[in-house]
């Protein structure tokens, strides 16, 4: 049994009384966990969400104490203030061990709720410069369907799985790629596209664009959202999957 599981088995099964509020999770609730009175981070943010499932498990019981670690999961997991594997371990758990079918099916759906909260929906049509600086919109791109992906050049896994990318064009002419950066600097994407002849529409937004990563509620990087051609998403995924953007018609 690691650190982790103990932990949710220890909250899950001691009895506390229950608490006669509601906690209120926001980043301002977070950073309260993570510093001490002289705002002064004391805390890594692994220490920082165990503290936080911790204060949970003293405030709530039962199945009352389940369904809030559900909802924290869901309300703090875009925060760069928790930890990730942390709360994907403490959901996975509770989707396998919850104490009632209802929690189980409301902690996978919760997990989902977090995957996939653009699933089905329309995405924003976004407008960035490309290594030239030239703006280009989403929308100019509307008669193909589109995989918006999130990338930058120092991210590893990114530029393992760029090379598909070009036989994936090749290969079916009625699907094109929307790359959107987040390198520090624009020079690092342009450098790095010129350095692989990459071609197709890549464009920048940078690492400090926050009002992207807080609408896009980004977690990691790579990303992508294939759009259909009313802009709808249709498919969210970690990974290229080769042979079902082949398939799109």
């Amino acid at each position: 049994m690691n650190k982790l599981t103990f932990i949710f088995v220890f909250i899950a099964t001691i009895g506390f009384s229950q608490h006669s509020g509601d906690l209120k999770y926001s980043l301002d609730y977070m950073f309260e966990i993570l510093q001490d009175g002289r705002n002064k981070m004391v805390l890594t943010t692994s220490q920082g969400t165990k503290k936080a499932i911790s204060e949970i498990a003293q405030n709530y019981k039962g199945e009352a104490q389940q369904k809030e670690l559900i909802y924290f999961y869901k309300a703090v997991y875009d925060y760069k203030v928790v930890d990730k594997p942390t709360l994907d371990h403490l959901i996975d758990s509770l989707g396998e061990n919850g104490l009632t079918t209802e929690i189980r099916l409301e902690a996978k759906a919760g997990k989902d709720f977090v995957t996939y909260r653009f699933l089905g929906k329309r995405i924003r049509n976004f407008e960035f410069p490309d290594k030239e600086g030239k703006l280009i919109k989403l929308s100019s791109l509307s008669d193909k369907i589109v995989v918006v992906e999130l990338w930058a050049s120092w991210c590893g896994p990114c530029v393992r799985e760029m090379p598909l990318i070009p036989e994936v064009l090749a290969a079916n002419s009625s699907v094109e790629f929307y790359s959107i950066s987040f390198d520090y600097k624009p020079t690092e994407m342009k450098k790095f596209l010129e350095k692989k002849k990459y071609n197709w529409p890549v464009v920048f937004a940078g690492y400090s664009n926050k009002e992207v990563w807080e609408y896009l509620h980004i977690v990691a990087i790579p990303k992508y959202y294939t759009i259909d051609r009313n802009g709808i998403v249709i498919n969210v995924a970690d990974h290229l999957d080769k042979d079902y953007l082949l398939s799109l018609k």
